[in-house]
């Protein structure tokens, strides 16, 4: 493979509709959202506002994906636990090389990991569910939306592949 792996046009339609649940902003600290999140085999965030939000209800996220922005502005990554940290860089509109194999070294070691993105860190979620094990939740942002929890089953890992192979990336 090659990289960077540079966002289609014809996915920005698709990729604008959530690819899960979606959790309002009134839902987002909510007690259905908490108890979704302790049936799962594995939380997985992408985002520091989610991160934030889903540690707050007692689901510290096994891997957590950050950049150290929100709505545009620097601040500093949330105050979440983990074990490792993995470095990665993955410009705005795209997922290196770089991205995929730090997805791939925090899915396959020790937990808790802090995944920490020198760019930008929304396609990643593309990664993390096409990634993360069967009956793992991966929960991000949608921008003036609320939280996406996607359930990781063969579906959303097919869907999450195929979207994927649309920007180039055939193997994880």
């Amino acid at each position: 493979m090659a990289g960077p792996f540079r966002l289609p046009e014809s996915l920005r339609s698709k990729l604008a509709e959530p690819l899960g649940r979606v959790f309002g902003p009134e839902e987002a600290r909510g007690k259905e959202l908490a108890k979704l999140a302790r049936e799962a085999s594995m939380v997985v965030t992408v985002g520091d506002r989610v991160t934030e939000t889903l540690h707050a209800l007692d689901a510290t996220p096994a891997v957590h994906v950050v950049d150290g922005v929100e709505r545009r502005s620097r601040r500093e990554p949330p105050d979440v636990p983990y074990a490792r940290l993995v470095k990665v860089s993955n410009p705005a509109g795209t997922l290196t090389q770089g991205a995929i194999d730090g997805m791939r070294e925090a899915f396959a070691g020790s937990k808790p990991v802090r995944v920490l993105v020198d760019g930008e860190e929304d396609l990643m979620a593309l990664l993390a569910v096409a990634m993360a094990p069967i009956s793992a939740i991966v929960f991000y942002g949608q921008p003036g939306v609320g939280i996406v929890a996607v359930v990781v089953n063969g579906v959303s890992k097919a869907r999450n592949r195929a979207l994927l192979a649309e920007m180039g990336i055939e193997r994880l």
